[in-house]
């Protein structure tokens, strides 16, 4: 039960996280929040790596620093913009449905075919989506396409980064290459866009940054252990039904945010998906 313990921590964390990130950016832009809750990420991580820093291959760095880029210079500023417009509980639903979009990207990368599970997952995941949207026919507000958007951002990172680790087996590397790069790329745009103005937030807007770093991190470890001595099915699924568990952070921390029935309905479809595709 370790592992499974392990990766349930990674799921709470996550959905911790994302809660706090709305809470802060009340009085913040969501360009802010990328910016210190990575910052915050990335200080703890090369913390860590300095106690074991590894020999290099230095074309799977740039792997992982591309895996970066993709996840927090690009997913995770796209992923706030979007909880601005759709709530904390929709957006974690679509970011939910990662895995199924990764899965389907390594297949067209790799050329083969999609078998059943695959296919009844990304079906599962589709209308849990179209749950969440409440879109009719084929229009969608564009909340959620930037949600969308943020999900394909991140299965491109995991792409990158798992090339990256099939050269040098170490994901802690990975993970905090990727978390400089992405550091690096939003203070470059912060600084071009003449953004860096708005650094100046309020303590409290800070503090929930700030902790969502060290959530971040802490789930981040939490996820690596568990991979170590768990089923990568079973971990994936664990880990990515974090949008149940947003569900019940965004009821408690952030009252004034409501979901309906097709919201819970459509979390627990794409959860669902996600289990068909990784255990099955």
């Amino acid at each position: 039960m370790l592992f499974e313990t392990l990766a349930l921590v990674t799921s709470l964390t996550n959905a911790l996280g994302v809660t706090l990130i709305a809470r802060g950016m009340k009085g913040a832009k969501p360009i802010v929040a990328a910016f210190y809750s990575v910052a915050v990420q990335t200080i703890i991580l090369v913390a860590l790596l300095l106690t074991r820093m590894p020999q290099l291959n230095w074309v799977a760095v740039g792997y992982f620093a591309l895996g970066g880029v993709l996840s927090l210079g690009v997913a995770r500023l796209l992923n706030f913009v979007a909880m601005r417009g759709l709530g904390v509980a929709k957006t974690s639903a679509l970011i939910g449905s990662s895995p199924v979009i990764t899965t389907l990207l390594s297949l067209v990368i790799l050329s083969d075919s999609p078998d059943l599970a695959t296919l009844a997952g990304a079906g599962t995941v589709a209308l849990g989506v179209a749950l969440i949207s409440g879109a009719s026919g084929f229009k969608m507000e564009k909340a959620l396409l930037v949600g969308l958007a943020s999900a394909l951002a991140y299965s491109l990172s995991n792409i990158a980064s798992k090339s990256g680790v099939l050269m040098q087996p170490d994901p802690f590397l990975s993970a905090t290459t990727g978390a400089v790069a992405g550091l690096a790329v939003i203070s470059a745009y912060l600084i071009a866009t003449g953004q860096t103005r708005d650094l100046g937030i309020s303590r409290h807007s800070f503090a929930c940054f700030a902790v969502t770093g060290v959530l971040s991190s802490i789930g981040w470890l939490t996820m690596m252990a568990a991979l170590e001595t768990g089923s990568v099915g079973i971990v994936t699924t664990i880990v990515y039904s974090y949008p149940l568990f947003a569900l019940i952070t965004t009821r408690l921390l952030m009252k004034e945010e409501k979901f309906t029935t097709r919201t819970v309905l459509g979390s627990t479809l794409v959860v669902v998906g996600v289990a068909i595709v990784t255990l099955i």
